[in-house]
């Protein structure tokens, strides 16, 4: 018996969220658990996106925004904010430098939603 393959379908802007939360030192499986996506389908959108990032044709021109990237010093280690998170089976332990409370606010508040 043949069974149809229900897919679902996520919207650029939602893949390019989560292939931009997936920096250095932040686990694809915890962002893809917390948004509800397998792990290596967020794996092969990075793997996607990093080759058009190459050819430049992720998104429009007229999609893009200019970023301003201020380089901050580092933070000792008694600075920093500690939050140990577990939500079902995933268990997240997180280092954030302190002088950044409110962005660690928001993606906080975004990751729990």
């Amino acid at each position: 018996m043949n069974y149809p393959i229900n897919r679902r379908r996520h919207a650029l802007e939602f893949k390019c969220r989560l292939v931009a939360l997936c920096q250095p030192g932040i686990s694809v499986s915890a962002v893809a658990l917390a948004h509800g996506v397998n792990a290596n389908l967020l794996r092969r959108w990075i793997r996607q996106f990093s080759a058009e990032l190459s050819s430049k044709t992720i998104l429009p021109p007229s999609k893009l925004v200019p970023v301003q990237v201020d380089m901050l010093p580092e933070v000792p280690a008694s600075d920093a904010i500690e939050i140990n998170i577990q939500k079902n089976s995933a268990r997240i332990n997180i280092r954030w430098p302190g002088n950044q409370a409110n962005v660690c606010s928001l993606w906080l508040n975004e990751w729990l939603k």
